[in-house]
C-alpha cells in the first residue's frame, strides 16, 4: 500500500468531507422534494373504494390522539426530518402555532440543530412570543456561531423588539459571515434602515 504525503491526507480527508455533505445534502433535498407519505395513506390507495372510505384520515387522527400535525405520533415522536419538514410546510402557511410544538420536538431529538432554532425563534416571535424566540435565537447562536442565518434572525427579531444595540451587534456579524451573499446584504440593508431610525 503506498504512503501518502502530509498533503495528500489533507487533500483526501477535505474530498471526503466534501463528498459526504455532496450526499447529505442531495438526500435532503430530494426527501424535502419528495416528502414520504403517510403509511395509512398508502395502505388506503392499494385496497378498494370501500376500505379508502373508511380510513380515519391522517389529520383527523392526529386531532384524536392529541397531535397538532397531520404526521401519525409515533412518526412525530421520533423522526427529525420529517418533523422539520411538516414543521417548515405549517411555517409556509403561516400557521406558526402550530409549527412550534414540533420545531421543539426536532430540538429535543437534535438539540443543536442551528434550522430548528433560527425556525422555532422565529415562530414563536410571530405569535407574539419575542422573549422566547430570542432567547431560541441566542441559544442557537451559542451553539453555531457561524451559522448566517441564525445571526440574521436574531437581528431581525432584536430590531422588531426594540432593541437596537442587539440587533446592531447580531447584524454585523450576519454581515461579517458572509457579506456577498443574500443574508449579508440583508443584514446590511437592515443595518442601513436602523441607521436612519
Amino acid at each position: 500500500m503506498p504512503k501518502l504525503s502530509p498533503v495528500q491526507w489533507v487533500v483526501f480527508i477535505a474530498f471526503l468531507a466534501f463528498y459526504g455533505f455532496a450526499v447529505f445534502a442531495v438526500t435532503r433535498d430530494y426527501y424535502l422534494r419528495n416528502p414520504p407519505r403517510p403509511v395509512a395513506a398508502s395502505a388506503a390507495e392499494g385496497q378498494g373504494d370501500d376500505t379508502a372510505q373508511t380510513q380515519v384520515p391522517i389529520s383527523a387522527q392526529a386531532r384524536m390522539t392529541g397531535g397538532d400535525t397531520a404526521i401519525p405520533p409515533a412518526v412525530m415522536q421520533s423522526n427529525p426530518i420529517l418533523l422539520m419538514q411538516k414543521a417548515d410546510e405549517l411555517f409556509g402557511q403561516k400557521r406558526y402555532g402550530e409549527a412550534i410544538p414540533l420545531y421543539r420536538r426536532v430540538l429535543e431529538l437534535q438539540p443543536k440543530s442551528p434550522e430548528a432554532h433560527n425556525d422555532l425563534g422565529l415562530a414563536l416571535f410571530y405569535t407574539g412570543q419575542a422573549q422566547n424566540g430570542l432567547d431560541v435565537l441566542r441559544q442557537g447562536t451559542a451553539q453555531s456561531p457561524d451559522f448566517q442565518r441564525l445571526w440574521l434572525t436574531l437581528g431581525f427579531v432584536s430590531a422588531q423588539a426594540g432593541d437596537k444595540a442587539a440587533a446592531k451587534t447580531a447584524l454585523e456579524k450576519a454581515r461579517s459571515l458572509g457579506p456577498d451573499n443574500d443574508m449579508g446584504r440583508e443584514a446590511q440593508r437592515i443595518l442601513g434602515v436602523l441607521a436612519k431610525q
